[in-house]
Formats: structure tokens, sequence, C-alpha cells
């Protein structure tokens, strides 16, 4: 099965559970890209069965920018004839980031890499948060896994559903830091079908995180749709920035007192100058 494969998943539970057949059974090498930091991958795959690198703003030996042109090089520089398997998370971020043209652009670049080198590049994907459009090209690009859909544990969602944060983080496994517990990644919330209703659910999973929405309320009462959702994307994006930062400050515990996470997560938390509090964070821990 050459080429580029779409897995229908909501979870990295479900994604790693689906694929560690594959992964196990893999001779060759195997390349993970994750929204989650080596920390929280390596319970899901073990250290000496793939080479990981976290999807993240955050520069490090072992991270990688979510931009197309990024992937398209990163990839090109680590796929050999000895490659068998990749794994990539985070395609709706990609989307978000860059546009759906630019996306497609880069999946048939990576298809005709596959091709090229023999190996097989798996997307864990949930259909909801694509256009309809962009999901009929993406999957004639990239197939659905057949008989890989979720069930038992993972419940398939109809339109307008999304899972509460407290159910995803049942499906993770059990974090070693209370705030990993709690944060996770949310699937985006495209335009196109975006209502008020979605937006006060997606509010309500992140205030069950923990996180101060009031620069989000507004949304709420806006008729026009479109000024709605931009300030929705707007905070969306400073709540990717703050989790990214906190598993940033979770993995480097040892490098900060207790009252620098406490004022470090205050601030994130309460969506107060996130890029300033992120850019300071990583000066600070680059400093000793």
């Amino acid at each position: 099965m050459v080429g580029l494969h779409i897995l229908e998943s909501s979870s990295p539970s479900f994604t790693y559970q689906a694929l560690g057949p594959l992964i196990d059974a893999a001779t060759d090498d195997v390349y993970c890209y994750s929204r989650l930091p080596a920390r929280q991958l390596l319970r899901h795959i073990p250290s000496n069965k793939a080479s990981m690198w976290w999807i993240s703003d955050h520069e490090s030996p072992q991270s990688i920018s979510p931009h197309t042109t990024e992937f398209i090089t990163h990839i090109g520089q680590h796929a050999s004839e000895a490659t068998e398997l990749m794994v990539v998370e985070g395609l709706d971020w990609l989307v978000a980031r860059s546009n759906e043209t630019e996306v497609l652009s880069m999946l048939q670049e990576l298809d005709k890499l596959t091709r090229s080198w023999e190996f097989d590049l798996i997307f864990p994907v949930d259909a909801l948060s694509f256009s309809t459009q962009f999901w009929a090209r993406l999957t004639s690009i990239a197939p659905k896994m057949e008989g890989e859909n979720p069930s038992d544990g993972e419940q398939e969602l109809s339109i307008g559903e999304f899972p509460m944060v407290d159910e995803v983080s049942d499906r993770l496994p059990e974090p070693e830091a209370p705030t990993e517990k709690m944060l996770v990644h949310l699937v985006n919330l495209p335009r196109v079908g975006f209502t008020h209703t979605l937006l006060a659910k997606r509010m309500l999973q992140w205030k069950r995180m923990g996180f101060d929405l009031s620069a989000l309320e507004p949304a709420l009462i806006i008729s026009d749709v479109s000024k709605s959702h931009a300030i929705y994307e707007t905070v969306e994006s400073d709540i990717i920035c703050a989790i990214d930062c906190i598993r940033l400050m979770e993995a480097n515990r040892d490098k900060l007192s207790a009252t620098e996470r406490e004022m470090f997560n205050f601030r994130l938390m309460g969506i107060n100058n996130v890029r300033e509090a992120a850019h300071e964070l990583e000066t600070l821990l680059s400093s000793r």
C-alpha cells in the first residue's frame, strides 16, 4: 500500500492503537510527526520503533514548524529507500496556517515522494475539521484506510458534534503532570458550517481545561458569523500556543522554579499576552 493514506481518528490513543501493528511490524525506518511532545508520544510508541518529531512553533532539534514548505523539505530530507512508514498528524493545523490549496499542493508533492521511495505516509485526521470540498479532494489523493474506523472505545461523531474535553482525556494515557491531563489540542472549527452553537460547545471544552475566555465571549453575541469566526480563530491560535508552552514548561520542570512555573501558567491559562509569555519562556529555558 505505497502512497498517501487517511486514517479517520479523533484522538492520539485511537491513532496509535490502530497503527500499532503496522509500526511494530515495520522492519525499516518509521517516522512519526506528532503534535504530542516526545515524552507523551513515547506512551504510545517505543523509542526504538520510530524517529519522532514534534510539530510545534517552538524551536528545538526534534521539532518541525507547522508549515507546508517545512514538511515538504523535512520529509524530502529524511525519505530514502530504507523508509517504510511515516505518520503525520496535524493536517488540519496546516490548513489553518496556510490554506487548502497549499496543503493539496503539498500532498501531491508528498505523493510523488512516497512512490519514488516506495513507502507509506498516513495522515490521522478528523473529517469534521475540514470543509466538504476539501475532504473530497483530500480523500482522492490519500484514500481512507479500510477497516480502521473508530469502534468500541471510540465514538463516531455526526456533523456538528465534537468530543467534550473530559471524554478526550479519558481516552488518553494517564499523564505525569496535572496540566497534561486536561490540556489537549482540539480540531479546528472551519468557517464553513460554523455556528454560535458550535462556538458555545467549543468554549465549554476550553473552559473545562481552565482557560479564561473573556476575549472570546463577544463572538457569541455578534450576529455576523464571519466576524465571530475571526475572533474564534484569534483566540484558538493563542490557546494552541499556550498549550504548547505549558507542555514545554512541563518537559523542562527541572529548569524552572515553582514560582516561575506558577507565573507562566497563570499568564498562559489567562490568555494574557501569550506570544510575549512564550518568548520569555523560551529565552529563560535557553539560558539554563
